[in-house]
């Protein structure tokens, strides 16, 4: 049995491979990619030292960060690091093994020297290596170390035994200035390299002294005595635990807070997919008094205690399995901050005057007028000075309240449709049931809005007639993995209704669980078609005039299924982009985004944008920027982030097919299309293949005698009528190298061509 898992944790790991090479391989995508950052923030004012774990990371040209206030001056990268330099950690522990045995023979009067063997050319060449090491915090003053540091630095770094991931290989480098006014919070940090645009990853911004751990710090606290408040930097390797003391006063109500997977939302090869942090307290004494490892639905643990009595208390974190690399970075902030647990409401009609009761720890104030002026259907953040953000929503239709005691259908709640219910589970066991009248053929929504608002309930909605016969029931809706939640724990029904009368519909938690933070927003109304679109990559690195593939995810709302357009918004002159059009009842789209002519090495931000004809109202979306991540070897997920950002950089090879601007081509069942392609300049040998093509189409390429090229497209005899999107058509030039080896590179993807499937 051990035997089968380890086998299939090594087919597991294989499809990570897999999934991670061809993430890297797309056009549009840098091979550059960050890891983790380390620190993975900075006070306000200071200067630090960065580094940035990932691959590719090479001649970094450019280092960007968003929102202003910080400068990057880079230093340099060091490759390969774990095989260059894992070796000479062993060889100074040996060094230094050997002249302690040597003192030790001296103080017991041995005076018999050993013979001393002659330095191999190996040796000699580690003495020189260690004279050359690189500027990096990890090796300086590495001939100086202590036997029980090198014996942490070949622990963390040098074991030959540590799993083996080229996205974690290289280090780069980087100088960071914060300015003192520069404004607190998440800042978006990209590199550009000479083969594009990294990822985003996640920065912080803050304003509290930062401290980063001094390792060796298993068994006890290796730092300086810290007072409060202060923010803790670190990272825990295989097996690692990290510990640090401060002096705190008795009465002092602490937070103490862990970024971890905030910081680095999902690992793709790992279970669970992201760093499960643990956080402890003990007192002088060493008496564990508070433990979490995680707060409510979110990883990411929470600790609030106040301070029974002046003294010396230590923090000790670690994964909950003991597993650790370099990307499980860490940053604890400790203080007598606020933090919002819960608010009620959880949101409120447009334009309306709604105060909510702000619920939480060290609040200076226990109600806020709500800003209801946003933008309705749209999740907007709540924050009080120096607290974490807490979100709330905000709608058109009319608004109530829940009654209390609305637990049986003889005192269910009468409410008039449309209605949002603004509701609680007040505790365990409890149910509210609501009461409306509808007519036949009514096409109803009830939708239960709770944990893409931060309440911990997992709703389950039933819907029953007059009699109280359940008609329908839902527990979890699924959509689109958006962002950090990974349980679709929000409720939805799509009913017709069957007749004219009265119904009934219950609200409660599937665990029977309660208590006042257990809000919920409670739609009945008729449906009301609606979308959202996400956008990948978040950033794209293309040459001028060239053509890359973005992905266009949307989320279907109260049913609808129809056509959607999308638009470049306010877009910098020459950006186009091709089969911009999302077909019906398609919850994703690959489409292609051609880059101007001009300004060569210019960082763009790029914004899109949803149009659609519902009924007899035009409506209009705009996109939010993601990124595609995995966890757990298969799931992936659009994690948001502020900005989609291109990168235009030299001359690229531009080579389109001879057709009509965004003309359908259509492919007969079982036949075939012929589509000639524009001569290319080229004097290599080009290559021509469907990128990601949906089953059942192929390309066949010919170069016909005006030495200009032709392809066919065909439609397998299998594929529905109908069937539609886009193809791309992926170019590669090959080549051969000085020793004579045959090559090929992409030279990207001509624009999109949209195709539909005809009978033959």
């Amino acid at each position: 049995m051990f035997t089968r898992c380890l086998n299939l944790f090594g087919k597991l790991l294989l499809i990570a491979g897999m999934l991670s090479a061809l993430a890297s391989a797309e056009p549009g995508r840098a091979l550059s990619h960050v890891s983790y950052l380390y620190p993975a923030g900075a006070q306000q004012g200071t200067e630090i030292e960065l580094t940035a774990g990932g691959k590719g990371l090479r001649s970094v040209k450019e280092v960007y960060i968003s929102g202003g206030g910080v400068e990057a001056t880079v230093i340099h990268t060091v490759t390969n690091y774990k095989k260059n330099y894992g070796d000479l950690i062993r060889h100074q522990q040996r060094k230094i093994r050997e002249k302690a045995n040597e003192e030790k023979r001296k103080k017991n009067g041995d005076k018999k020297n050993p013979k001393k063997k002659p330095k191999t050319q190996d040796i000699l060449d580690k003495e020189k290596k260690l004279e050359e090491l690189p500027d990096h915090p990890i090796f300086r003053d590495l001939r100086n170390r202590s036997l029980e540091e090198l014996a942490m630095l070949q622990k963390r770094y040098a074991k030959e035994n540590f799993q083996k991931n080229k996205h974690l290989d290289e280090l780069l480098l980087v100088k960071l200035s914060v300015d003192s006014d520069a404004t607190p919070g998440m800042r978006e940090v990209r590199f550009r390299t000479k083969s594009g645009l990294s990822n985003p990853i996640r920065f912080f911004v803050g304003e509290k002294p930062e401290v980063a751990e001094v390792e060796p710090n298993e068994k006890k606290a290796n730092n300086e005595l810290l007072k409060p408040p202060f923010v803790i930097n670190g990272q825990i390797m295989p097996g690692d635990m990290d510990l640090f003391q401060f002096a705190a006063k008795e009465g002092q109500q602490l937070l103490i807070q862990a970024q971890a997977r905030e910081l680095v939302p999902y690992l793709a090869d790992a279970v669970p997919g992201w760093f499960q942090a643990t956080l402890s307290l003990y007192d002088s004494d060493g008496k564990e008094v508070s433990y979490a490892d995680d707060y409510r639905f979110s990883p990411d643990p929470v600790l609030f205690y106040e301070i029974p009595a002046d003294g010396e208390y230590t923090i000790q974190i670690r994964d909950s399995i003991y597993r650790g690399r370099e990307d499980f970075v860490y940053r604890i902030s400790v203080g007598e901050d606020p933090f919002l647990t819960h608010i009620f409401p959880l949101g409120a009609r447009k334009g309306s005057s709604v105060k909510v009761k702000l619920y939480g720890w060290n609040l200076p104030i226990k109600e806020i007028e709500l800003d209801t002026h946003k933008d309705p259907g749209l999740v907007h953040q709540l924050a009080l000075a120096h607290s974490n953000k807490i979100p709330y929503a905000v709608d058109r239709i009319p608004e109530c309240r829940e009654v209390s005691s609305n637990d049986t259908l003889e005192k269910a709640q009468l409410v008039k449709l449309p209605v949002i219910v603004n509701g609680c589970i007040e505790h365990l066991g409890d149910v509210d049931i609501y009461k409306f009248t509808a007519r036949t053929g009514n096409n109803l929504v009830m939708e239960v809005n709770a944990r893409r608002l931060h309440s911990p309930i997992d709703s389950k909605i039933k819907l029953m007639d007059s009699s109280g016969k359940v008609i329908q029931w839902n527990d979890d809706y699924e959509q689109l993995n958006i962002g950090m939640l990974t349980h679709h724990a929000d409720s939805f029904l799509r009913v017709k209704i069957p007749k004219d009368g009265g119904y009934y519909l219950s609200v409660d938690d599937t665990q029977g669980q309660g208590g006042a933070e257990y809000g919920y927003r409670l739609r009945i109304s008729r449906a009301k078609p609606d979308f959202q679109l996400m956008t990948t990559p978040a950033s794209i690195s293309v040459k001028l005039g060239c053509t890359v593939p973005i992905s266009v995810n949307v989320v279907r709302k109260d049913g609808y299924g129809g056509p959607i357009d999308v638009v470049l918004k306010d877009a910098p002159q020459g950006f186009r982009l091709s089969g911009a059009t999302i077909p019906a009842g398609e919850d994703r789209l690959r489409m292609t985004l051609t880059a101007p002519t001009h300004s060569k090495n210019t960082l763009f931000q790029v914004r899109f944008q949803g149009r659609a004809k519902i009924g007899n109202e035009s409506v209009v979306r705009d996109a939010v920027p993601g990124s595609a991540m995995t966890q757990a070897f298969i799931t992936e997920h659009v994690v948001p982030f502020e900005k989609t950002m291109v990168f235009v950089g030299g001359w690229g090879e531009v080579i389109q097919l001879e057709r009509t601007k965004n003309t359908r081509v259509r492919i007969p069942q079982g036949g075939q299309t012929t589509l000639r392609v524009k001569k290319s300049k080229s004097k290599s040998k080009l290559i021509l293949k469907l990128y990601q093509a949906p089953e059942g189409i192929s390309l066949e390429a010919k170069r016909d005698t005006s030495n200009a090229l032709s392809v066919s497209l065909k439609a397998d005899e299998k594929i529905k009528e109908g069937t539609s999107g886009n193809l791309m058509i992926e170019v590669l030039r090959q080549y051969k190298t000085e020793n004579g080896k045959v090559r090929t590179s992409s030279l990207g993807v001509m624009p999109a061509v949209p195709f539909t499937v005809t009978r033959r």
